[in-house]
């Protein structure tokens, strides 16, 4: 979920409009079922709860049981709650007791539905709820954007500061998971001192941290250690998930955000990564600005066309360790201004 739509869900949450349906749907279920019992919480009336808050899940809810829910007043108070998890899981009969009610929506009845859509659906039944509710998505951001994540939850949920390294090693060592990765957070913000969660402690506390991690690894790249780079990538090659079209795409971007820097600094690569929608990685804007004056903006055009022959040996046979040792030497020679 991005910070713009998290910020929107606080507003919700601390508004007094909480009459109406809504709609929460996206793959990262455990965050997204969360907001929805933080919703639940904030509409329901605490004296009244056990009379106007009832709670379903698709699977095991019948159509009968649905519609009467829906259609029951307040008792004495005004405003009913239904949470009904896991939609996708309705009968095609449920699925029009849904539909039905926000025809003809209840006054003082707050809905709220959540749904894991199934890939490439055009299920006429959730385009319906995107349309006619309030609806917002919880979907895990891309591999490269997990680190800046962390550190806004951190920062916005949790109340500590995750430094930068620590991030990207405990987005290395669970992987791209909201649900396990903000289970980790709780846990080192409890243990933090001073109200700050650094490597050391992720290492201590988290199972799997690895030796080296890609985005330590792109820095030592960004940073022009190509020889140390090259030290590490047997280890980096070895781990779970790893191989040289994903550190190549990775490198690519990196390069590029290295030439933002070099011709206006931090500034401009924040106001990028604004414009093209892309919030979680603002943390990495001050490495790349300190990164880019080791560049010219020639060489980091040359180091992208490098990429691009890389690339093409990479999706054409080439093995993982030769590719990118090869562009590690090449980028080596650039440096040194060895033609």
């Amino acid at each position: 979920m991005s910070l713009a739509a998290e910020k929107r869900f606080e507003r919700i949450v601390a508004g007094d409009s909480l009459d109406g349906a809504f709609f929460f749907h996206g793959d990262a279920g455990r965050l997204r079922d969360e907001a929805a019992r933080r919703l639940a919480d904030a509409a329901v009336d605490p004296a009244t709860r056990d009379f106007n808050l009832d709670i379903y899940r698709g699977a095991s809810v019948s159509p009968e049981t649905l519609a009467a829910s829906l259609a029951m007043a307040p008792v004495m108070a005004s405003r009913r709650v239904v949470v009904l998890y896991e939609a996708e899981r309705l009968t095609p009969t449920g699925c029009r007791v849904v539909e039905e009610t926000l025809d003809r929506f209840p006054r003082g009845l707050t809905l709220i539905v959540t749904a894991t859509i199934p890939d490439r659906s055009k299920k006429k039944f959730y385009l319906r709820l995107k349309k006619d509710t309030t609806a917002l998505e919880w979907s895990a951001p891309r591999e490269s954007e997990v680190p800046g994540w962390l550190i806004e939850r951190a920062q916005e949920h949790h109340e500590v500061k995750l430094r930068a390294d620590a991030a990207e090693a405990l987005a290395s060592a669970v992987g791209a998971d909201l649900g396990l990765l903000d289970a980790e957070l709780a846990k080192l913000a409890s243990a933090a001192s001073g109200g700050e969660v650094d490597r050391e402690l992720v290492g201590r506390l988290v199972p799997n941290v690895r030796e080296v991690d890609r985005w330590a690894w792109m820095n030592l790249v960004g940073d022009r250690q190509y020889m140390e780079a090259r030290r590490q990538l047997p280890l980096l090659l070895a781990m779970p998930g790893e191989n040289a079209v994903g550190l190549l795409i990775g490198l690519v971007e990196h390069h590029l955000f290295l030439g933002i820097a070099a011709e206006g600094g931090a500034g401009a690569v924040t106001e990028v990564l604004g414009r093209v929608g892309k919030p979680y990685l603002r943390f990495k804007a001050r490495t790349w600005a300190a990164q880019a004056r080791r560049w010219t903006p020639a060489e980091i055009d040359e180091a992208l066309a490098l990429l691009q022959v890389a690339d093409r040996q990479a999706k054409t046979g080439h093995t993982d360790h030769a590719v990118i040792e090869n562009l590690l030497l090449r980028l080596e020679t650039q440096r040194m201004g060895v033609s």
